[in-house]
């Protein structure tokens, strides 16, 4: 297993048992009061947590303005086939496909 996947599991194995360990009642206020338990309190404050650290801390991928290699500082010449190192191995027929590029 990749440590990532373990440190990940062992965070969640954390929060599952601090989730379960608060069970009892309590009472929120958020645009009014509520009484329900610490369990799902938690669990949604932590979810949100979540969501938002995704968002906020998401990697941009950056995408190149131009595609392509560019190198100005060389002048690329073309070797005429006759010259070419393999040329004694190749064949008229191949020569000539190679030319029509």
């Amino acid at each position: 297993m990749k440590p990532k996947t373990i440190i990940i599991a062992v965070l969640l194995a954390i929060v599952v048992i601090v989730l379960f360990n608060n069970k009892e009642e309590s009472s929120f206020w958020f645009f009014g009061h509520i009484r329900t338990s610490k369990l799902l309190i938690l669990g949604v404050f932590f979810l949100i947590g979540l969501i938002t650290g995704g968002v906020v801390f998401r990697r941009k991928r950056v995408h190149p303005k131009e595609y392509g290699v560019t190198n100005h500082n060389t002048a690329i010449t073309p070797t005429p086939l006759d010259q070419h190192p393999y040329s004694p191995n190749l064949s008229d027929e191949d020569r000539e496909y190679l030319r029509r590029d």
